[in-house]
């Protein structure tokens, strides 16, 4: 599943903005454990969150980065993070990182599909693989007691892949329903990003259809082999000691060289690229380029602006009061349309701008409309005060949810090889000034617009009709 997520950070603001968005599989088709919701007081919250802070060490022997939180929680979550998603792939092997996704939970060196499936499940536990641009990672979440036990199944599952060929053709049916069934809003966001970047970055989370039957063992052993080392790889953990989780990773079997491959530097070109759908709606996502999380100043000021022009509606079946809200519907003079901004920041490069839905009778004044106010922002000292009390909360929430814990922990780790506490992500954020704020928002003034559209197009404007 892959709706398009908009995040958050200089860790969770930077990486809460990150991803649009992950796509998950369960080898485990029926997990036995599920992530429970617990309600928490603030102030119950902030203590946990200081007591438990992130450890990390880069390991001599294999130069794998290893983190965790021990929380003291009664379920111990393990990933195994590389850094090698879609922007990894060439042209010739589109769709890669999608059918090794598929692929988690198929039969290793050591264990057969059932075998993987059916000790999971007996020891309680849940086995998942989600991937995103530039990472796929490979989580198991499992009691405390059980851990050693289901570690060897994890460990099977990242690295001693063997890809029968019977076996993947197998999962065609599977790529076909997924690919049947996504979205429109992702569909609008995976052309947004083909033809901002074209290459690296704009390569699809998604199989292309052409690429179906033509990913086969050695492409994909290939790309493992390539990709899946030890410098791009990081282990992260939260319910259990850091030392406890150095031992298993130390002795992962994954490749230390010193020449390690590159992905593609970020180019961005903006552009148009427009697909007419039988459909009731108009899906519009406009972008320009924003700031990617080498410059972290930047990145969190762009989160703090999504924030403040419009993040969406808080409360199930309400409604938006945020700027961009507001000027869309006082120049469109409807209410037939849902719009929010988003910020997807990667690690060289990123995007700033809306997503859009409507009938097509009012697409091409709402679209116009929003073009508009992303080229100049009209905000106030307390729509960004908002923005940032917004960001805080999210961060502390995240912190506050173990999945989304151990997500952040990764992408701190595979990318920046050091790790955040909740606090300091706060005070981070409350260093950003409205001044800062507003001198991210002048830069989209003279960005190059990147379109996408999908559905009735027969009342959305071209790119060039905007201003």
């Amino acid at each position: 599943m892959v709706p398009c997520r908009l995040s958050t950070s200089v860790w969770s603001a930077l990486l809460l903005v990150r991803k649009a968005r992950k796509m998950a599989c369960s080898a485990v088709r029926s997990p036995v454990l599920r992530n429970s919701t617990v309600r928490r007081y603030a102030a119950a919250a902030a203590a946990q969150c200081s007591s438990a802070v992130p450890e990390l060490q880069v390991l001599s022997s294999n130069k794998v980065t290893v983190a965790a939180i021990d929380n003291n929680s009664p379920i111990t979550q393990v990933s195994i993070i590389f850094k090698a998603g879609s922007r990894n792939e060439t042209y010739n092997t589109q769709g890669i990182t999608h059918h090794l996704r598929i692929a988690a939970g198929l039969s290793t060196y050591r264990s057969t599909t059932f075998g993987i499936t059916r000790n999971i499940q007996q020891l309680g536990g849940n086995l998942i693989a989600t991937t995103d641009r530039e990472s796929i990672a490979y989580t198991l979440q499992i009691t405390r007691n059980n851990l050693d036990k289901a570690l060897i199944f994890l460990e099977d599952v990242a690295t001693q892949q063997v890809f029968k060929p019977w076996e993947i053709a197998d999962q065609l049916p599977r790529l076909r329903y997924e690919l049947s069934m996504i979205p429109e809003t992702t569909r609008v966001m995976e052309l947004l990003h083909k033809v901002a970047y074209r290459t690296g970055l704009g390569y699809s989370l998604y199989s292309p259809k052409r690429q179906l039957g033509k990913i086969n063992t050695e492409a994909l052993q290939h790309f493992v082999n390539t990709w899946f080392t030890g410098s791009n790889c990081a282990v992260v953990a939260t319910g259990v000691p850091l030392s406890d989780i150095c031992e298993f990773a130390s002795n992962l079997n994954v490749c230390s060289n010193d020449n390690e491959n590159c992905a593609e530097t970020a180019k961005y070109h903006g552009g148009e690229v427009r697909k007419e759908r039988s459909s009731q709606l108009s899906t519009v996502a406009v972008a320009v380029e924003a700031a990617g999380l080498n410059k972290e100043k930047d990145a969190l000021a762009f989160a703090v602006l999504q924030r403040a022009i419009c993040s969406g509606p808080h409360v199930k079946w309400g409604s938006s009061v945020s700027p961009l809200q507001k000027e869309v519907w006082s120049a469109a003079n409807t209410d037939q349309f849902a719009i929010t901004a988003f910020n997807a920041s990667y690690s060289d490069s990123g995007l700033f701008g809306f997503v859009l839905s409507s009938v097509p009778d009012c697409a091409y004044s709402t679209t116009e409309a929003a073009a508009a106010y992303l080229r100049s922002p009209k905000l106030s000292d307390a729509d960004i005060a908002r923005g940032k009390t917004t960001l805080k909360a999210e961060i502390l929430y995240a912190a506050d949810n173990e999945p989304a814990l151990l997500e952040n922990l990764g992408q701190q780790a595979i990318l920046k090889k050091r790790t955040y506490q909740p606090s300091t992500l706060v005070a981070e954020v409350d260093k950003v000034t409205a001044s800062d704020v507003k001198s991210v928002a002048g830069k989209l003034c003279n960005g190059k617009l990147s379109l996408a559209a999908i559905g009735d197009l027969s009342n959305v404007p071209y790119v060039d009709e905007l201003k």
